[in-house]
């Protein structure tokens, strides 16, 4: 059920979105021009909160919903790829398959994830996020969030899975013996 792929959405999103972590992370990328923007993007998208009084509740619950969303939809997808294509399914048809699948998770956990707070979080905390006459732009602009993140985390993933195809960890490979003179 591990694979290497899930391993790596895991590990992204407990160590990369910890709130802590990812303080000191912005700290140091804060003073870097264009080079590192989308680094900032690739680092804020799966963050999640343990506090609600440090983040406010609009994002702390929308926060965690998307982060919850991206892993559930990232690992039930990564896990049926298998299934979905073959064996003998080239390193593209893998790469391009991991990499719309992790696109397709991260919009649609933003874009869910801005539904359900627009409507059930819509109080004065929730103003500084979004305005209430306009909540076209906030989801138009978690939309182009989502997919930067799942374009750029799609590209990881993509090459780690074609690794792990090109890699025969646990398969058996068929031995040709030289033929006996006697």
């Amino acid at each position: 059920m591990l694979t290497p792929s899930v391993a790596v959405v895991v590990g992204f999103v407990l160590l990369v979105g910890n709130p802590w972590l990812y303080r000191d992370i912005f700290i140091v990328l804060s003073d870097i021009e264009t080079s590192g923007r989308f680094v900032t993007v690739l680092m804020s998208y799966p963050r999640w909160h343990v506090d609600v009084d440090q983040v406010g509740p609009f994002l702390f619950w929308f926060g965690n919903l998307r982060t919850v969303l991206f892993v559930a939809f990232a690992i039930a997808g990564l896990l049926k790829v298998p299934r979905w294509l073959g064996e003998r399914t080239g390193g593209a048809g893998l790469f391009v398959t991991t990499l719309g699948l992790t696109t397709l998770s991260a919009v649609g956990a933003g874009l869910i994830s801005s539904v359900v707070a627009m409507v059930l979080l819509n109080d004065e905390s929730a103003l500084e996020y979004f305005y209430t006459d306009e909540p076209e732009v906030f989801l138009l602009s978690q939309f182009g969030a989502s997919a930067s993140f799942g374009v750029l985390f799609g590209l990881v993933l993509g090459i780690v899975e074609v690794m792990r195809r090109r890699t025969p960890t646990g398969r058996e490979r068929r031995v040709n013996a030289p033929k006996s003179f006697w």
